[in-house]
Formats: C-alpha cells, structure tokens, sequence
C-alpha cells in the first residue's frame, strides 16, 4: 500500500508546478540542475589536468580511453531517471500519486540492478574490452586500474547518485537534487589532488583519480539515501520493495521515454569519438585543437542541458494535469531564456576563442586550429537549446517516438555521415561544419514533430 498523503508534502513542492509564477518556477527547478552541470565540467576538466600534471602520455590516455565506456554509466542514469521522471511528474499532474510512487520504486531499483549488471560485465570482459576501446601496453594497467574502481567498485553510486537526482527531482526537490549532484563533483574536485600527489606513491595518480571519483559519488549517494529514508513518508519518495512491481505497463513506460535520454548521451560521445578520428589525420594538434573547442563548447550544451532537464517535471506535471496554457507559457519563457544564452555565447565563442582555447593549450598550432574549430561549432549552439527544449517536450509528454527519433537524428545519424562527406567535399574543416549542419537539419524535424504535438493535442488524440 502506498503511505499517507500528508498535506505538507504536496503543498511545498506541487506549489512550483501549479501555482507560481512562470520564471519563479522554471529558475527553481532549473538553476539547480544548471549548477550540478557546470560543476559537472569543471570536475571532468580538473581530472584530466591534475592527470595531465604527471607528463604522462599514457596516463592521460588512459582517462580518454574509458571515457566513452564510462559515459554507459551516465547513460544508464538517463535511461531510467529521465524515464522515470516522465512518468512520475505525469502521474502527479493526474493525481495519482500510487502510480508515481510505484515508478520511482521500480526506477530505483531497476537502475541499481543495470548497474551491477554492467559491473559484473566489465569485470568479466575488462581484458578483453580494455584493446578494443584504444588500450596499449604502455596505458593497459592504468585503464585495468581505473575500470575496477570507476565502473566495478563504482558501478552503483555512479549511477544511483545521477538516478536519484533526477527521480528526486521528479517530485519538484529540485534544491535538494542539484545538492546531492553537485556534492560529487565537488568532493571529486578536492579528493582528486589528495589522492593522487598526497596518499598514494608517484605512478598511481590514475589510481588515486579513480578512488576519488568512487568515494565521491559513493558520498553523494549516501546524501539521496538519508534523504529518501527521512522522506519515507512522502506519498512518493518510496524504496519500499512492497511497492516495486513490473506490472501496470511502468517499466515500457519508463524505457521507452528512457531510451532515447540514454541514446542521446551514447551518441554524442560516438560522435564525438568519430570526429576526433577523422581529424586525427591531420596531426596531433589538430585533434588537440578539436577536443579543447568542444570542452569549451560544453559550457553552452551542458547549461542548456541544465535548464532542459531542469524543466521536465513542470513540464511532465502540466501535460498530465492537462493544463496546457501553463505548459505553453513554460516552454516559451524556457526557450527564450535558453535561445539568449547561446546566443551570447557564440558571440563570446567566436569574439574570444584564441583567448579562450590558449587557456587550456598553449601550443601555437593547436590553438590556431582550436579556435577556428570553436567558431564554426559557436554556430550550432542557438539551434541546440531549441532541439534540446523540443526533445525534453517530447519526454515529458511521452511522446517516445518523437523523442527516439530527434535523439539519434541529432547525433548519430545525421552528424556523423555528414562529417565523412563534408570531409571529402571540402577537407578538415568540413568535419566541423557537419555540426552546425547537423543541427540545422535536425531543428526543422523538431518543428515538424511538434506541430504533430499540437494537432494531436487540439484534437484531443492524447
């Protein structure tokens, strides 16, 4: 049986979804998860650069090596908290608060076991997967070493920390869910150092990144836990095992909005994997030049990833409570809000990028390729944080064809063949310009499909 409603829960947070002003809303839910991704960056800047501190080549190649096989972690998060969330902020905008409660158990629990799965399956496979993702003898046991602790030990409160944040979030604990993210990121921030240069012996610095990394989302967990266990009693917030089940369609309702949350997070780093190949022929600083243009570019699509997420549940919870003039009022304020920051930034981007790539490099070639990479992908960056508004839409009205389709079109299957054939049409600089393109292409199927939306909703069809 599901607890008690208590008139204070509903009332603190369903207020946000409700009630309060546009903006006071969706800054509330927002700057949060806003934060929780700028710290995010930092945190993923400062490991490579305490890293990068050694003069190791092999160190270093080692973190970018396991990236793409730890980003499978975030990707599993994604596919049952922003599945989850969906489905829960629907329920609570119907009022049924037994269904949202029964989803947030199932989406605890089902992503605790994905992860142990993928634990499990990197600890079996670990020797093999480590030379096909890049691994050489000079970088094998640094990447063997980082595996276990990161995606063995770690396999659990890296996700859970991430899948917590977003179910917490769900219910409209959008302060309490950004200071659980954000705590992990700091702490790995602050342990990164001490690990590395202070506790362990000289030769274990990836070593000591990884145990930092583990301790820090293992502490983050620990808060969203202490959390859930002091909020037992919220008619939502449930880890009782009494309330998951597999019944009444809610992991096909989870998955399928999932699914293309956590498609999107794969592809990117597919895609990115892709464009560092095909420049990498044009010499190391070159592809230098590429990574260091798209870190600076995170600052744009991880904010206005930031404030999409953020959103979801206002989002979720009006389409369920089928008050669209307040779901109408909070996607636009929320695009404009997204459209003048990535503006400002390719302004910034393009103004500024030999400044702002000699920050992070120094060496004259990679800094002339970096910044005339940064200003052709500036460009795509106001088309972003419309696809990325448009995408979150889908999720949150469980429009789950829509939303598959614009996730791997944005990243995937549109970008990557455009890189190969701009590549032969115009050279390395037409791998760049696949972006831009890309999204281009990509924002006029999002507009397509939400005028689908609209129709079905005037029609009454959903």
């Amino acid at each position: 049986m599901s607890a008690p409603v208590r008139p204070g829960h509903r009332g603190q947070n369903m207020a946000i979804f409700e009630s309060a002003p546009i903006p006071v809303a969706v800054m509330t839910l927002a700057v949060p998860t806003i934060i929780t991704q700028l710290i995010n960056i930092i945190y993923n800047f400062a490991d490579t650069w305490y890293v990068g501190r050694t003069g190791s080549a092999a160190m270093v190649a080692a973190l970018s090596v396991c990236m793409p096989v730890f980003v499978l972690l975030a990707a599993i998060a994604n596919l049952f908290g922003i599945g989850g969330a969906s489905v829960i902020s629907r329920a609570l905008g119907r009022k049924d608060l037994s269904y949202a409660r029964k989803t947030f158990a199932f989406c605890f629990y089902a992503g605790i076991a994905a992860s142990v799965a993928f634990g499990l399956l990197i600890a079996l496979f670990r020797s093999r997967l480590i030379p096909v993702i890049g691994g050489d003898d000079a970088s094998y046991q640094y990447i063997y070493d980082y595996m276990f602790w990161t995606m063995i030990i770690g396999a659990i409160p890296t996700v859970g920390n991430v899948l917590c944040g977003h179910l917490v979030r769900s219910v409209g604990a959008a302060k309490e869910a950004g200071f659980g993210m954000s705590m992990g990121g700091v702490l790995n921030i602050i342990l990164d150092p001490l690990f590395m240069f202070v506790i362990l012996p000289p030769g274990n610095e990836v070593t000591g990144a990884a145990i930092a990394t583990c301790l820090s989302n293992t502490a983050a967990l620990f808060y969203f836990l202490v959390y859930l266990y002091r909020h037992r009693d919220h008619p939502v917030l449930s880890l009782s095992v009494s309330d998951f089940t597999v019944g009444e369609q809610i992991p096909a309702n989870v998955v399928s909005i999932g699914i293309p949350a956590a498609l999107a997070t794969s592809m990117a780093m597919l895609s990115n994997i892709a464009a560092n190949a095909l420049v990498s022929e044009y010499g190391s600083s070159a592809v230098a030049g590429m990574g260091v243009a798209k870190k600076i570019n995170m600052l744009a699509f991880n904010t206005t990833m930031g404030l999409t997420q953020g959103v979801l549940p206002l989002l979720g919870y009006n389409f369920g409570a089928r008050n669209f003039n307040r779901l109408k009022k909070s996607i636009a304020f929320t695009g404009v809000v997204g459209l003048v920051f990535n503006l400002a930034c390719t302004l910034a981007f393009r103004t500024f990028a030999p400044v702002l790539v000699s920050f992070f490099i120094a060496e004259e070639a990679s800094v002339s390729f970096g910044s005339s990479f940064l200003r052709v992908i500036a460009l795509a960056t106001p088309l972003a944080s419309i696809s990325y508004l448009t995408n979150t839409l889908f999720q949150a009205t469980g429009r789950r064809l829509s939303s598959f389709f614009l996730s791997i079109l944005r990243k995937g299957c549109m970008d990557i063949p455009l890189m190969f054939l701009f590549k032969s049409m115009f050279g390395m600089y037409g791998i760049v310009w696949a972006t831009p393109t890309a999204e281009t292409g990509s924002l006029i199927v999002a507009a397509f499909l939400v005028l689908l939306l609209i129709r079905d909703i005037r029609q009454g069809k959903i």
